[in-house]
């Protein structure tokens, strides 16, 4: 450890990182904590195209690496989370203003992840990742989406709403609500969530949607300008027979508000509700709430899979207004 420890007081690369540092090594013999390492054990052989020179002589593992890593400490939901944000247009970011910081592309996908898993080979944590690759959403623009889409689409037995869901933040090509004007007839939009009429669909001669879209309104939506630019994208999507449903914060952790918006998007969709029995739709509304709970709960800086839990550098409860 006094080697990585010369490395970080010499390296204008490390300067600004946030320590603790988290080092994989290949024995813990002689290695100990302390304010600016952890070590951690890695038994298997990390690929050459899995890391990259952070400084000489110490490597930084790739984002796919990354995932892997984490299985040790993210519970199954913490770890499609973190999937999510590696293949999304955000990364977590406790010092920065709003919380996160957005990207123009995401760090790595969810075919470059498997790819690491089939070159590792069986290893520890990866059908767990592998799990979670199967589960996830490319192109989510925030937690709040990240969360939101689960809940809509995870199956009942799950606890979710088992909307179909297409995805996020796909373009569609609209008409120009002020085209007239500007000389332009179209525009592309991009709701946060998609989703389509199913084929199997009891859809009537007269069913005004083709398609529904949920979008999270963060704290930046609330100024008068952005508001007035919203009427104009609902206005659009609706054109196009796009439903376009509205979230806020409030709105996640209200589970009425949540049910009572899944059954109208699935009214929309032309899906009848499905029946259960007293008992049975009993147990569904727990499964609904804890699934509601436990997403509540991550904020992308505590891993809880060990009974000590990993905390993160910068960990603060999470805001989703800011978002």
């Amino acid at each position: 450890m006094p080697e990585v420890e010369r490395m970080c007081s010499v390296s204008p690369v490390l300067a600004g990182v946030s320590t603790p540092l988290h080092v994989l090594v290949a024995d813990m013999c002689g290695r100990h904590h302390s304010e600016l390492v952890v070590p951690h054990l890695t038994s298997s052989q990390v690929p050459a195209f899995a890391q990259f020179e952070l400084a000489p002589g110490l490597m930084c593992p790739s984002p796919e690496l990354v995932a892997l890593q984490m299985t040790e400490y993210a519970t199954d939901l913490e770890l499609l989370l973190l999937v999510d944000e590696l293949c999304g247009y955000y990364g977590i970011q406790p010092h920065a203003k709003a919380g996160l910081v957005k990207r123009s592309d995401p760090l790595t996908s969810v075919e470059k992840i498997s790819r690491l898993l089939d070159s590792v080979g069986p290893c520890r944590g990866a059908a767990k990742l592998r799990r979670a690759l199967s589960l996830a959403r490319v192109r989510s623009g925030s937690p709040p989406e990240s969360k939101t889409v689960h809940r809509l689409e995870f199956c009942a037995r799950r606890g979710g709403y088992g909307l179909p869901v297409v995805g996020l933040n796909n373009a569609l090509l609209t008409d120009r609500a002020d085209g007239i004007i500007l000389g332009s007839g179209v525009r592309i939009r991009k709701p946060d969530i998609m989703l389509l009429v199913p084929r199997e669909a009891e859809v009537g001669t007269n069913m005004p949607f083709r398609a529904v879209a949920v979008d999270y309104k963060g704290i930046y939506h609330r100024d008068p300008w952005q508001d007035k630019l919203d009427v104009n994208r609902r206005n659009e999507l609706l054109a196009r027979g796009v439903k376009d449903y509205e979230m806020e914060a409030s709105h996640a952790s209200d589970l009425e508000y949540m049910d009572w918006l899944a059954a109208k998007i699935r009214e929309d969709l032309g899906m009848s509700e499905p029946r259960r029995a007293k008992a049975s739709e009993d147990a569904y509304r727990a499964r609904r709430a804890l699934l509601a709970r436990e997403l509540g709960r991550i904020d992308g800086l505590s891993w809880t899979a060990r009974d000590v839990p990993l905390i993160m550098a910068g960990h603060r409860k999470w805001d989703e207004t800011t978002s």
